[in-house]
């Protein structure tokens, strides 16, 4: 059963997605509103997640300031959480994503368009060029989305976080909005196409400005992140992390 609600979660997004994708792409050439392909994309993250089974609570959207950009850097525990943020952060953010997702014509061409940034991650020097371009981007409004961890956890323990996040975030002039989701280790284990149903929880912890701070202040910055992260894990995930720093 777990398998067979995966099938049809991915069946769904990513099919209906397809099928949309050249009208939601056309109307957007011609109004250059993003809210026209973040919209439908939005309705179908959700609409999945409800017919799964998977409910999502949702908290801090209060503490965003709509006229501002932000850099959101979130715990990772699951493929699910990348649409999942796109759907309940109430904002159009967008993500640096792997290159191979551009050689996709219609959906790479889209994911274009709203400013996902291609990442080859076999090349440092076109990474550091992406990451550059994704802080131009923060910097001229755009909200991002980095998982300063860089890989997913297995267990749902915090990963030791990398400093490209807040270099980012401080060239860009950025706050940094850390974000702890729980749950989704539940919901689709890392390594498994497999989909239980299952409660998330999304906690937005107030923003970490950065306008001021040199490079230099990127550890400082990344231990505020981490702590606020923890702040909101579950007891089991707290415990894991504690146990791992022993």
């Amino acid at each position: 059963m777990a398998r067979l609600r995966a099938i049809l979660l991915l069946a769904l997004w990513f099919g209906g997605i397809a099928f949309i994708a050249p009208f939601v792409i056309a109307l957007f050439l011609l109004t250059k509103k993003e809210n026209v392909i973040y919209g439908p994309v939005r309705l179908f993250i959700r609409a999945g997640l409800f017919l799964v089974g998977i409910k999502v609570e949702v908290s801090g959207l209060d503490r965003l300031d709509p006229a501002r950009t932000y850099l959101f850097t979130p715990n990772h525990q699951s493929f699910i959480e990348v649409p999942l943020l796109i759907a309940y952060l109430g904002r159009n953010p967008a993500y640096l994503a792997k290159k191979e997702l551009f050689k996709y014509p219609i959906f790479g061409y889209g994911i274009g368009l709203i400013g996902i940034v291609p990442v080859d991650r076999g090349n440092s020097k076109t990474a550091v060029a992406s990451a550059q371009l994704a802080a131009a981007n923060l910097r001229k409004g755009k909200d991002y989305i980095v998982y300063p961890e860089g890989t997913r956890s297995r267990d749902g323990r915090l990963l030791p976080f990398k400093k490209g996040a807040f270099v980012m975030a401080i060239k860009a002039g950025a706050p940094i909005v850390p974000v702890t989701v729980s749950g989704c280790t539940a919901v689709m284990p890392k390594g498994e196409v497999k989909v239980y149903p299952a409660t998330v929880r999304i906690t937005i912890h107030d923003p970490i400005e950065t306008k001021g701070c040199s490079r230099e202040a990127a550890p400082e910055l990344l231990a505020e992140t981490r702590a606020k992260i923890l702040s909101a894990l579950s007891e089991d995930n707290v415990r894991s992390e504690s146990k791992s720093g022993q």
